[in-house]
């Protein structure tokens, strides 16, 4: 479900499921952790590219296993833990985690790539949170979404299901930089390697620091001291 090819010094990942489209079943999920903390702990490995085969990044979790999972309330908690530690883990990775958005990414998929630290997006390819439209709540999207959009725009989003293409994920800083499908890879992992700077203990707590709640100055510095504090 996650396949692993190692490109010099970056390990790209590779959702490999496009038979369903790269849906996000637990299996999946599980898989994307574990092989997070692999490339982690290993010293050949400077940074770690995710990317999809197919025509579809990912089309979000798997509605099949959803359903299967309806009427046991313990496997539905179980499940929803897993979604958010797969989302929690690349900003505990300690080596940058950089998303190449080759195809469309709907729902849990585009949350997935969003959590990566930075997206770069093929030209063509969108971003769409379409919950609302099968009668859910968005509620694992809503706390990705929240932090990088005014509650407008993510009322627009999630309310709508509207796509979010490369310029207009780029303008509104969802992505980091738009490539013709042809270089996706190659930008990708150029800005991998510029990205991969620190030591695995540093780089968690420039993560950390980068993903702090909004606070005053005076708070936001005393958070900045904690997380230094930490790792000195």
């Amino acid at each position: 479900m996650i396949r692993r090819e190692d490109h010099g010094d970056i390990r790209r990942l590779v959702l490999a499921r496009a038979e369903k489209r790269n849906a996000i079943d637990a299996g999946m999920a599980q898989a994307f952790i574990d092989e997070l903390r692999a490339a982690e702990a290993d010293q050949g490995v400077l940074a770690i590219v995710l990317t999809a085969e197919g025509p579809v990044f990912s089309a979000g979790v798997d509605l099949a296993e959803r359903k299967a999972l309806a009427d046991d309330e313990a496997a539905k908690a179980r499940r929803w833990a897993l979604s958010e530690a797969m989302l929690l883990a690349p900003g505990q990775t300690g080596k940058p985690v950089i998303a190449a958005i080759q195809a469309n990414a709907l729902g849990a998929g585009a949350a997935l790539a969003l959590c990566c630290d930075m997206a770069v997006m093929a030209e063509g390819a969108g971003l769409a949170f379409p919950e609302t439209k099968h009668g859910m709540v968005p509620s694992l999207m809503a706390p990705v979404l929240r932090p990088r959009l005014s509650p407008a725009v993510l009322f627009r989003l999630l309310a709508t299901g509207q796509s979010v293409m490369g310029q207009e994920a780029l303008s509104l800083g969802l992505a980091a930089a738009v490539a013709p499908p042809s270089r996706l890879l190659e930008e990708a992992e150029a800005l991998a390697r510029v990205a991969a700077t620190l030591p695995v203990p540093q780089m968690r707590a420039l993560k950390r620091l980068c993903a702090a709640p909004a606070q005053d100055l005076a708070e936001s510095f005393a958070t900045a001291r904690a997380i230094v504090q930490e790792i000195a």
